[in-house]
């Protein structure tokens, strides 16, 4: 399998200006396509990604990323993205993003034609069936190895957002840490906006690289990784939905549980390069350098 990597300009405001990268990798993965194949997924002695700029408009990204066919491949065939693989914890989490989501919506009993973009292993959309029984629900995930998961969940599962009928309008976009991997963010967006009904919302989880994690882990955050092409904060979230005339209602801090003995093992990992093993201990939330947000289209 062939990598080819493009060089980009800004995802937001397509500034081509910045020239020197303010977060380098222990390991950059332009010196050999083979490095990107090793270190894709999961979490290594050595934190491997291409390195972030920070553009004049305040956005962090990678100037160099793979290319759009060389991603597909990249992602074809990955495991879920539970943490960990405890599925009781993912449950847990994605409960509280939901629950973040109902005090907007707030009506059990209305039927919402809901899209979840990146649906993964089906979790949220399970959940959110539960609570809005009437609800007519799709998905797009090109992980062939989720579809069983999802399929159990609704029968509109898509690899990818080209397949759906462009009359189709919905009244919730979902992406639960789904954003902080579209390389072309601009182009993207513009396809979820034509499928957005007139008032619809659009509702996410992103990692928040102004958060304090990152300033205590520096260039060993975990979330600096291949897979990243960009990462947000509150502000560069805000610019980018108010150039496509988005109302905030509301960003948060986000709560993730964790199991303490995989926090431990995360802890060394990163910070000293040592790869322990401490048991499951017990599990906890925490508000650890996530956030998400509401943005309701306007008319």
């Amino acid at each position: 399998m062939m990598i080819n990597i493009v060089e980009r300009n800004c995802p937001i405001c397509k500034n081509s200006l910045v020239d020197v990268s303010e977060i380098n990798p222990d390991i950059d993965p332009r010196l050999d396509e083979k490095i990107i194949k090793k270190y894709w997924s999961g979490f290594y002695k050595n934190n491997v990604f291409f390195p972030y700029y920070r553009c004049n408009c305040g956005f962090l990204f990678n100037k160099s990323f793979p290319d759009e066919e060389s991603l597909k491949k990249l992602y074809s065939n990955e495991k879920d993205n539970v943490i960990h693989g405890d599925l009781e914890l993912d449950l847990k989490t994605k409960k509280y993003y939901l629950r973040q989501l109902n005090f907007s919506l707030n009506n059990f009993e209305k039927r919402y034609n809901v899209l979840e973009i990146g649906a993964d292993n089906g979790n949220f959309l399970k959940l959110f069936q539960k609570q809005y029984k009437n609800s007519s629900l799709y998905a797009i995930e090109p992980n062939q190895n989720m579809k069983k998961n999802l399929n159990e969940v609704t029968k509109n599962v898509f690899d990818s957002i080209d397949e759906i009928n462009d009359n189709k309008k919905f009244d919730i976009i979902i992406g639960v840490h789904v954003f902080d991997h579209i390389p072309n963010l601009n182009e993207y967006f513009h396809k979820l906006n034509n499928f957005l009904s007139p008032s619809g919302f659009i509702f996410g989880v992103v990692h928040d690289e102004r958060s304090l994690m990152p300033r205590i882990f520096k260039n060993r955050w975990p979330i600096y990784r291949l897979q990243h092409p960009h990462l947000f904060n509150h502000s560069s979230l805000d610019n980018f939905f108010t150039k496509y005339n988005f109302k905030k209602i509301f960003i948060k801090k986000t709560k993730n549980y964790f199991n303490i003995g995989y926090l431990l093992n995360q802890l060394f990992l990163s910070l000293l390069k040592l790869r322990i093993s401490v048991p499951n201990l017990f599990s906890v939330g925490l508000k650890l350098g996530n956030f998400c947000f509401l943005y309701k289209k306007n008319k």
